[in-house]
């Protein structure tokens, strides 16, 4: 099973190309990547995404999320996603960098560690569910759910799935994957999520609730 892992960056791209183990390495240029990969004809290609050091999201990080998914649309193939954030700073002042943080993504998922994600789809809600948290007035934070038709204007997610943090993202949202980080935006009018627990509500204003669905 061939696979193709990529390290995306701003004008060359690593490329790590084999099955069980890369067999070869080497750089594309960003402009060429999706023709050369077309031709590949890989059947997973895996995308390093690079978090902050502190693991909240960036704009680097929603870039390769989105270059990722257009992978999906057009080559119609399997595509994960890996955390990269060490692997650029591993071989900083090496040669061909590029190539071997593509190795480095392309051994992380081979060895099914922790940081591996998919692009699955959303789980959508029954549309009377959704109808109803549109209804309801104050700030919103939206935790650990999927479907951005909750969302709205200045509200705040909180989502550890980078595909699906990608498409609030995409809706104007500011998302966060590590609750820590939201006392910069707390308190919070309604919080919607799957399961109310103790750590979100300390979030809520003293006149607010919390939305189970």
């Amino acid at each position: 099973m061939k696979i193709v892992a990529v390290d995306y960056g701003e004008k060359k791209c690593g490329v790590a190309i084999g099955e069980r183990v890369p067999s070869e390495a080497f750089t594309v240029d960003r402009v060429k990547l999706l023709e050369f990969l077309r031709q590949c004809d890989a059947h997973i290609i895996v995308v390093g995404i690079p978090f902050s050091m502190t693991g909240r999201y960036s704009r680097q990080t929603f870039e390769c999320v989105g270059f990722a998914e257009k992978l999906m649309k057009k080559l119609r193939k399997e595509v994960f996603l890996v955390d990269e954030r060490l692997s650029s700073k591993m071989f900083r002042n090496r040669e061909h960098v590029d190539s071997l943080s593509a190795v480095e993504i392309f051994e992380r998922f081979v060895s099914k560690g922790s940081g591996i994600y998919s692009l699955k789809k959303p789980q959508l809600l029954p549309e009377g569910l959704v109808e109803e948290v549109t209804k309801l007035f104050g700030k919103l934070l939206i935790a650990d759910l999927s479907d951005v038709r909750l969302c709205r204007k200045n509200c705040v997610v909180l989502q550890k799935e980078p595909y699906y943090a990608y498409l609030f993202y995409k809706k104007g949202c500011h998302v966060e994957r590590d609750e820590r980080f939201l006392e910069d935006f707390a308190p919070f009018d309604i919080i919607v999520t799957w399961k109310e627990t103790v750590e979100l509500k300390k979030f809520l204003s003293p006149n607010g609730k919390i939305v189970c669905l």
